[in-house]
């Protein structure tokens, strides 16, 4: 399970990005602009079921999710942190 390490903020105000623990690839990366291309990816398609969520990059040991610009920051961090720290651990 990845625990998240610290959240930082991005120049784009819609974005953040979660700063992992342990790694969730193995140096490859994933990136999904819709729900529906992260359909076939547990983390990314549960990240983009909390709602809002318009883009998931991920990578290593590190999560940037992006936002419609609707939705609370802090009540969305709470949520996105559920499926996050219950991803598996990529050893």
């Amino acid at each position: 399970m990845p625990k998240i390490l610290d959240i930082e903020y991005t120049p784009n105000p819609n974005a953040r990005k979660f700063v992992l623990k342990e790694p969730v690839t193995s140096g490859t990366s994933r990136s999904y602009t819709n729900a529906d291309l992260a359909m076939a990816d547990p983390l990314a398609s549960a990240l983009f079921d909390v709602g809002n969520i318009t883009s998931v990059f991920y990578m290593d040991r590190f999560i940037t999710v992006n936002q419609d610009g609707s939705a609370d920051w802090d009540e969305l961090l709470r949520k996105l942190a559920v499926p996050i720290r219950e991803a598996p651990a990529v050893t």
